[in-house]
């Protein structure tokens, strides 16, 4: 009945991954709805998060529907993203089984056994780990991407009628917060750097003080990462007791 890969990334790498795939395939994503979110909002915490994408393609769902209208109630086809005991899943309801339950259709079985082998090579290629080089270069032209923007956002709103005194302090203030998001995207694009030569000299993934290997999960979700989890908390650690004693 049902399809369901775990993977190592988090819910928001594997949801970009998953739009990745999707693409790839030639489907469509319709709507993603967050239902974390959805129900917080109305009072109802949901402490896992959970995404539902609605995917489609549009040839297939044409030879659905023109077989058995009816069946638009079972279309789009849905993929979930979802947190269970901790760990990131990927996974739908079978297409075969879902159209199996509501059709006897030879036809219609044929179309879902092919969009169901479209889904099972999305779902696989979302959930399989990413290659860490791929991945850290990708966020190194988002960053430069970022750095790019924020510089031309601030040269046009240097340009303009003179302020006043309260627009000069607000804009002291904007100017502090843009400054910060600077530094912090350089910082960043720096340890990516280091991490793409540690790439290239075969150290990468090695925890700088014990010398452990750094956990997938956390390489998953800090690819530039130079120390193992517990080396990395230590250290905030020695830092935090630093700044208390000035």
């Amino acid at each position: 009945m049902y399809y369901i890969v775990p993977t190592a990334k988090t819910v928001e790498r594997a949801a970009n991954d998953l739009e990745a795939a999707v693409r790839k395939h030639e489907f469509g994503v319709l709507h993603v709805l967050d239902l974390k979110e959805t129900l917080t909002k109305k009072g109802y915490p949901l402490p896992s998060q959970c995404r539902i994408f609605e995917v489609c393609n549009p040839q297939q769902a044409t030879r659905v529907l023109q077989r058995d209208m009816r069946l638009n109630m079972a279309l789009p086809c849905r993929i979930s993203i979802f947190e269970d005991k901790g760990a990131t899943s990927i996974g739908t309801i079978l297409p075969t089984e879902l159209l199996g339950a509501l059709s006897q259709d030879r036809e219609l079985t044929e179309v879902a056994e092919a969009v169901e082998a479209t889904l099972k090579a999305i779902i696989d290629e979302a959930a399989a780990p990413a290659d860490a080089r791929t991945v850290l270069l990708q966020r190194r032209v988002e960053l430069a991407r970022e750095m790019q923007a924020g510089g031309a956002k601030r040269g046009a709103e240097r340009d303009g009628n003179v302020p006043d005194t309260g627009e000069l302090a607000a804009d002291d203030v904007a100017r502090d917060v843009a400054i910060a998001e600077v530094d912090r995207d350089a910082e960043e694009l720096r340890a990516i750097d280091l991490a793409l030569d540690r790439l290239a000299t075969g150290t990468y993934g090695r925890c700088m003080d014990c010398g452990a290997t750094i956990g997938a999960a956390r390489l998953e979700h800090t690819p530039e990462a130079i120390r193992c989890l517990d080396c990395q908390q230590r250290q905030e650690q020695r830092s935090t007791r630093r700044i208390a004693r000035l």
